[in-house]
C-alpha cells in the first residue's frame, strides 16, 4: 500500500511536517529523511502532526522511535500533533510519549516550542 505524501512547512524556528496517508516502511523514511534534514541545518524544533495520518504500522513506528532519538541526540525537541486515539494509545504502551510531547492542535505545539519549555 503506497498511499503516502509528506509536506513540509518552515513557520520561523519551526519545521511542520504532515505526513498524509499510510505511514509505512516508506512514509516514515520519508518522515525520517525530512527531519534529519531539518537537523542536519541547525532546525531544533520538530512538529508532525498525524492529522492526515490513517495507519501507522509497526516498521512505521519503529522509524518514528529513531526520528526521536535522532532529534534527542541534536539536541532537538519533537513534538506530536492530532494523533488519533489509537496510535495516541501504540505511542504509550511503546514508551515514545516520555520522549516526544503530544499536543492535540499543532498551533498548541508551535507556542509550546517557541516558549523554549523542555
Amino acid at each position: 500500500m503506497n498511499d503516502f505524501s509528506l509536506s513540509l512547512q518552515v513557520a520561523g524556528d519551526v519545521v511542520i511536517m504532515r505526513p498524509k496517508g499510510y505511514v509505512d516502511n516508506l512514509g516514515a523514511e520519508q518522515l525520517e529523511v525530512a527531519s534529519s534534514e531539518a537537523l542536519g541545518k541547525g532546525m531544533r524544533k520538530l512538529v508532525v502532526n498525524f492529522s492526515e495520518t490513517r495507519f501507522i504500522n509497526s516498521v512505521g513506528v519503529s522509524i518514528l522511535i529513531s526520528v526521536i532519538q535522532r532529534s534527542r541526540e541534536s539536541a532537538g525537541k519533537l513534538c506530536f500533533t492530532n494523533v488519533k486515539k489509537v496510535h495516541e494509545e501504540v505511542f504509550d504502551l511503546l514508551g515514545l510519549t516520555e520522549h516526544v510531547k503530544v499536543f492535540s492542535e499543532e498551533g498548541e505545539a508551535i507556542h509550546y516550542l517557541r516558549r523554549g519549555r523542555t
